[in-house]
């Protein structure tokens, strides 16, 4: 929380500029505005209202309101910049949002929570080469800034038609309000960054998605295949709730769906609909990844992960046609197998093993040929040793 020297307020509110009515809406990055986007740097700034300077019924406006107040924000909408003094009380403090930016640094954040009001500065050049203001020839703007709201009441003196955005600027630079300065690498790769159009912000949406999907490779195509299909149609798939919950319930169908083929005693259907939950559960993680991102985690849902294993030990129990023991053994020492090889980082060279479409792939082929008790024991031995290969191998 951004705490003002000798006081416990933290920054109170954050005034973020929404369109002008008759103006075009806001860029959108991964389903959400700019405006959407700079609320949730506020969020975590510690801020528990938010004051929308510019049209209030626009869509983007709406939408603004209901993401504030789902975050349990207090929101207000201003049209002129005689009305935010109101808007703040004066012990408060007040966190000013350059329109248009894109605010997803972590440097930024720290140091807009740290000890006492202040302003945020970068270099002139790539500043202003960004599309931000310049304030001499040695700094620009970095966009954001906190300050007292006592300071508020100098907006009166100036015509009611001022963009008060520019304004506070010019209060905060006569005021003298301490400056921190952020670093020129985060104009570079866009966690801090004027979106002025479509354009930009579909060029910058490409480069968001891959950097919170992560990297993953084709030899785990459980997660690679999920990554390509997410990051192609995520925008798409953001804008729509029911996507989420659309996915989850057929990844839910597929392993509901192998339990009963292992019922009906048909071993290829029943792990072959087990090998596509994979896929399916690892594009709803992406999913959840991305509603949350840049600054929330995905805590519990990985661990739906374990469905997978249990639906492979599951359908190998009911599909051995043999004492208990002897049925629960063999997908018991596979799923073993696939938790230790889990443990800690999974190299390139075992990486399709640890990947439970392949496994579970793998054991509907052979399960078209011989026995599935066979079949998990051999699918077993093979992760197994893929467990025991040393790191020598791959490094050499």
């Amino acid at each position: 929380m951004s705490i003002r020297k000798g006081s416990t307020n933290i920054v109170r509110a954050a005034l973020i500029s929404l369109p002008q009515p008759g103006e075009r809406e806001q860029p959108s990055i991964a389903g959400k505005s700019i405006a959407q986007r700079q609320l949730l740097f506020a969020r975590e700034c510690g801020c528990t209202a938010v004051i929308a300077f510019g049209g209030g019924a626009s869509d983007q406006a709406i939408a603004l309101r209901h993401a504030a107040e789902k975050a349990g924000m207090r929101y207000q909408v201003i049209s002129n910049a005689h009305a935010l003094p109101g808007a703040i009380k004066d012990e408060d403090s007040l966190l000013v949002l350059q329109p248009g930016m894109l605010p997803e640094a972590r440097q930024a954040l720290d140091l807009l929570r740290s000890e006492g009001d202040r302003m945020l500065v970068v270099s002139a050049g790539p500043g202003t080469s960004a599309g931000f203001e310049r304030i001499d020839l040695d700094r620009a703007w970095g966009g954001a800034l906190t300050m007292p709201g006592a300071w508020l009441g100098r907006l009166t003196g100036l015509p009611e038609d001022t963009a008060p955005h520019a304004a506070l600027l010019r209060i905060a630079l006569q005021q003298r309000l301490p400056e921190a300065r952020i670093s020129e690498d985060l104009l570079d790769d866009g966690r801090w960054m004027v979106v002025a159009d479509d354009a930009t912000a579909q060029k910058r949406e490409t480069g968001w998605m891959r950097s919170h999907l992560g990297e993953s490779s084709p030899a785990s195509p459980s997660r690679w295949s999920a990554t390509q299909i997410v990051s192609r149609a995520g925008s798409w798939l953001l804008d729509r709730a029911w996507a989420k919950p659309a996915i989850l319930g057929l990844a839910a169908s597929f392993l509901g769906g192998a339990i009963t083929a292992a019922i009906y005693e048909m071993p290829v259907l029943s792990f072959a609909l087990a090998a596509l939950s994979a896929p399916t559960l690892e594009a709803f993680l992406a999913l959840s990844c991305l509603s949350v991102a840049p600054f929330g985690k995905v805590k519990r849902w990985p661990f739906m992960r374990r469905a997978i294993d249990a639906t492979i030990l599951a359908s190998g129990f009911i599909i051995i046609d043999s004492l208990w023991y002897r049925a629960a053994f063999p997908p018991f020492v596979l799923v073993a197998a696939l938790l230790l090889l889990d443990r800690g980082k999974v190299r390139s060279a075992v990486e399709p093993f640890h990947d439970r479409a392949l496994v579970a792939g793998g054991l509907a082929v052979l399960s078209a040929f011989i026995a599935p008790e066979v079949a998990l024991m051999l699918v077993a031995t093979l992760v197994l040793a893929a467990k025991l290969v040393p790191d020598t191998v791959e490094s050499g």
